[in-house]
């Protein structure tokens, strides 16, 4: 991904210099995904129209990338017992007081700022501040401390999240389950809630966590089901499959929008 990283700015310069030219008309405002720090210098080359960038994750997390300087000096300048300065607490941030810097995302304190991912992500936060708006899939009660943090810093923002909340105009598509999930879901009994286990296509936890979740699963015997990859099943307890599998289910895939919205779907992990 570091060569795509590399090569989006001028892609997109190419790119929107090719439409603009095919279609005779300037673009007249930017709504760029946040990562796209450059969006304001493509707006400021249009005559400063405007530019609003999108953040699709929650307000702690742009958050901490704003304070990424800040964090780094307390690093560098108070180092701990362990010579790191990772165990910190940042209680001088708005509303991360409990949270300490080793919990931020790697890209703050990585090694070398000049990387491409690392990069991308410092300039956003260097480059923010001058967008006409951001716009955050988050809501002000969730993160009330954090998003008025936010509001002081930035020109304007706004709240619409959270997305996934939102109901589609144009009809769903037909998502698969060939690992039967939603079928299963409906075969547990009415007042039965079972808790739901994934983190994502691209995160698998390390072996220990996986055997901390089997092992806590398999004592509250309650019903779960786990979208857990292949290389993470290998980690599970010996036997696990076969003792849980009344009340459980481990599958490579699951449909999440759907499984989420099901009414036996109590918690989600």
């Amino acid at each position: 991904h570091e060569e795509f990283i590399m090569a989006m700015p001028g892609n997109y310069q190419k790119a929107l210099a090719e439409a603009e030219a095919e279609t005779g008309t300037k673009f007249g405002c930017f709504l760029t995904d946040a990562f796209m720090w450059f969006g304001g210098e493509l707006a400021a080359e249009r005559g400063g129209v405007p530019w609003i960038s999108l953040w699709t994750a929650g307000c702690c997390s742009l958050s901490a990338h704003l304070y990424t300087d800040f964090i780094r000096s307390l690093v560098a300048e108070s180092p701990t017992a362990k010579g790191n300065g990772l165990e910190q607490k940042m209680k001088a941030i708005p509303g991360m007081s409990e949270i300490s810097i080793s919990e931020m995302p790697g890209e703050i304190h990585a090694k070398d700022l000049q990387e491409p991912f690392p990069g991308m992500i410092y300039k956003m936060a260097l480059k923010l501040h001058g967008a006409n708006a951001v716009v955050i899939n988050s809501f002000h009660h969730l993160e009330p401390t954090v998003t008025d943090d936010l509001r002081s810093k930035l020109q304007k923002v706004f709240n619409i999240g959270p997305m996934v909340l939102q109901t589609p105009t144009s009809p769903k598509p037909q998502i698969s389950d060939e690992h039967n999930c939603i079928p299963w879901l409906d075969g547990l009994p009415t007042k039965s809630h079972s808790v739901y286990l994934s983190f994502g296509s691209g995160l698998t936890p390390p072996p220990a966590e996986i055997v901390a979740l089997a092992e806590a699963l398999e004592a509250k015997k309650a019903p779960f089901l786990w979208s857990l990859k292949p290389h993470g099943v290998k980690h599970l307890p010996e036997g696990f499959l076969e003792r849980t599998k009344e009340y459980g289910k481990v599958v490579p895939w699951a449909p999440q929008v759907k499984v989420l919205s099901h009414p036996r779907v109590g918690a989600f992990v």
